[in-house]
């Protein structure tokens, strides 16, 4: 399919291509040429991109005429340009969104979104309404999208119009906010890694049984993620070995060692004897990144798992659970994936109370079924609990369940964590590039934003790791920006 998609490459944002601040209002060039991929991705997965011909459908200004005209002088020439450059997708344009709202669709429907710029106290007429979500991909919410600011020329996507509280006012949460094209790169990116996949829009059923929006699947993982937090294991490990051997308990013999030997972190027989979902992203990520040689702690407190399949298997609060449980529908799906404990607090630390707080690992096993579900929990990391029929699925996640409060310190959004949440460092709350705000975060993140403390040498490292109790993540009550990993989808 790719072959016969226009080449994009030189428009999507990354590190080497940065947004560009030399612009005045919106790249709007560059904003259609991305929106305009999205929908022959679309095309092409239909098998309609050559019938149809690149370029050949009605922009937005064509489909919507005479109504659209008559406000032209409300819109910024540089969003009036990308509105005439881009065309009006006939299916949803991307997993979360539905299509372009009309200029007369009313205020939380329509092109302007007076209402919010009236609530939010910003300038009339400053808040468009690019794209329109869709309910299904949103949780049955209506009425949120994308939301441009037209005096600012930034984007935020909204799941539903209630969230405009977690991005407004403006200057106070300026970590919600992106160029436009920023946040269509990311989707596109979403695209190349496998997470989000397109097929015959109504013909080829999604993956195990999980809803699709147009051509869209949202996909639980894939290969790219996996191989994404292998990469960032393999930073985090070397940026502790090279600070290891710097410090005043590292052996003569240290130096001369390779730090990752062949053997994984945890062998595919000692996974499969704790019956570790296989295939799942657990059981991949843990059999394939490298078990270091010399390093014990790889965070404060928190070590890696052990090799010996008894002390591993006992050591699951979950993998027993049932992968079968009923829906309020009346439906089993087959898809329930337990969490695992990935990296283990010390013997001896302070379990955490999943009982009496919002935890993510109940899931549907907490919907009336009378399965009997851990109370308490060691803390450390695990990986998510996944249904994977559901939408936003993602495996790929962690939870970092604390026996602490953190009252002050914050989520990527910016909102504070919440007294009673166990599980809520490091992750992301609202997401501005589209999504459910209880998605959690990736562990390739984490991986990363931990190589990064090491880095930055806000983590001590001696002979055997990162030095330091479980008790040094209270400092994110007060240094919270050293533990925010920022956003991204």
């Amino acid at each position: 399919m790719s072959s016969q998609l226009p080449n994009i490459d030189d428009q999507l944002v990354t590190p080497a291509n940065p947004a560009r601040e030399d612009v005045v209002g919106m790249d709007h060039a560059r904003c259609a040429a991305l929106h305009n991929y999205l929908i022959d991705y679309c095309l092409a997965a239909d098998g309609r991109l050559n019938e149809a011909g690149q370029n050949s459908q009605a922009n937005y200004f064509d489909t919507f005429g005479d109504a659209v005209e008559a406000v032209r002088q409300r819109l910024h020439p540089s969003v009036a340009d990308f509105l005439t450059a881009a065309r009006t997708p006939d299916a949803p344009l991307f997993y979360f969104v539905e299509g372009m709202p009309g200029p007369d669709w009313g205020d939380f429907n329509g092109l302007f979104a007076d209402e919010t710029a009236d609530l939010e106290d910003e300038p009339e007429d400053s808040i468009v309404r690019l794209y329109y979500s869709h309910a299904d991909a949103c949780g049955g919410k209506s009425g949120g999208g994308m939301l441009y600011h037209q005096r600012r020329h930034l984007a935020c996507f909204f799941v539903h119009p209630d969230d405009t509280e977690c991005a407004f006012p403006v200057d106070k949460h300026p970590q919600c906010w992106y160029p436009l094209e920023t946040i269509l790169s990311h989707w596109i990116t979403l695209i190349r890694l496998g997470k989000v996949v397109a097929s015959p829009n109504n013909e080829e059923p999604a993956l195990y049984g999980s809803m699709k929006i147009g051509n869209w699947e949202w996909r639980p993982y894939g290969d790219g993620q996996v191989a994404g937090c292998v990469a960032a294991w393999d930073r985090l490990c070397d940026a502790i070995e090279v600070r290891r051997r710097q410090s005043s308990g590292a052996t003569v013999d240290d130096d001369s060692d390779d730090n990752r030997p062949s053997e994984p972190l945890v062998t595919s027989v000692v996974l499969d004897a704790a019956k570790i979902a296989n295939p799942s992203f657990a059981h991949a990520f843990l059999s394939l990144a490298r078990r270091p040689r010399h390093i014990r702690q790889i965070a404060p407190g928190l070590s890696l798992p052990p090799t010996d399949a008894a002390a591993f298997a006992a050591a699951q609060p979950f993998t027993q659970m049932p992968r079968q449980v009923r829906h309020w529908h009346g439906t089993e799906p087959e898809g329930i994936v337990p969490p695992v404990y990935l990296f283990f607090s010390r013997a001896g630390a302070p379990q955490v109370d999943v009982s009496r707080c919002r935890s993510s690992f109940r899931g549907h096993w907490d919907d009336g079924q009378g399965v009997a579900f851990p109370s308490r929990v060691p803390p450390g990391v695990y990986s998510e609990y996944v249904d994977r029929s559901e939408p936003e699925a993602t495996e790929e996640a962690f939870r970092m369940p604390l026996p602490f409060s953190l009252h002050g310190a914050r989520l990527s959004s910016g909102r504070e964590v919440r007294d009673m949440a166990a599980d809520e460092l490091f992750q992301h709350g609202f997401k501005p590039l589209g999504g459910d705000p209880n998605r959690p975060q990736r562990l390739e993140r984490l991986l990363g934003h931990w190589a990064d403390l090491v880095e930055r040498g806000v983590w001590a490292v001696g002979p055997h790791g990162v030095e330091g109790s479980i008790e040094v993540f209270k400092d994110a009550t007060v240094n919270w920006a050293d533990y925010t990993i920022p956003s991204s989808w």
